[in-house]
């Protein structure tokens, strides 16, 4: 029983009185079902700690993204911002350190940050001192524990920004 673990959790989420025994080595997603609370199916997990460099990216906006035909300057810079993506899909990095980075002019990298925001894959967000941050699109690619609480916090990010209550003044123009 030592190679074994008992999932007791399943009592409070599902309101089952059953435990059930899984490797210990593994980790599990359990499927149950709404109506009754039986579970319907058990899953391990294949990567047990994905650490922080990972981010989700989503296949019919990676089409989307594909047929936007952005230059190799502007696909080089949405990368290294996929890169430096924070939990709930914060991006603090200034234009001088991706020029910097990626071997670029600080105007090319003001050029395809423009067409990044623009198509709103990134969003302008608070000034932290001189640099401005940034949010990565969740509908894009998403970074975090809870991406329906990422996308509604960056729907009313994206509706202040272009009603002009970005700190800043300055409103999209769309």
């Amino acid at each position: 029983m030592s190679d074994f673990v008992k999932y007791s959790d399943q009592k409070n989420l599902l309101g089952q009185d059953k435990v059930s025994i899984l490797p210990k080595e593994k980790r599990y997603i359990m499927i149950a079902d709404e109506e009754t609370g039986k579970i319907k199916g058990c899953f391990p997990l294949k990567n047990k700690n994905l650490g922080t460099g990972w981010i989700a990216l989503y296949q019919n906006p990676a089409a989307w993204l594909a047929q936007q035909r952005l230059t190799g300057e502007q696909y080089s810079v949405m990368l290294f911002l996929f890169s430096k993506l924070d939990f709930d899909n914060y991006l603090h990095v200034s234009r001088a350190d991706i020029a910097e980075a990626l071997n670029l002019q600080p105007t090319h990298v003001s050029r395809a940050m423009r067409v990044l925001k623009d198509l709103e894959i990134i969003i302008e967000g608070p000034s932290e001192g001189k640099f401005k941050t940034y949010r990565l699109n969740p509908y894009v690619a998403h970074k975090g524990t809870n991406r329906e609480n990422t996308i509604m916090d960056f729907d009313t990010a994206r509706k202040n920004y272009s009603d002009g209550e970005n700190g800043n003044g300055k409103g999209d123009t769309k």
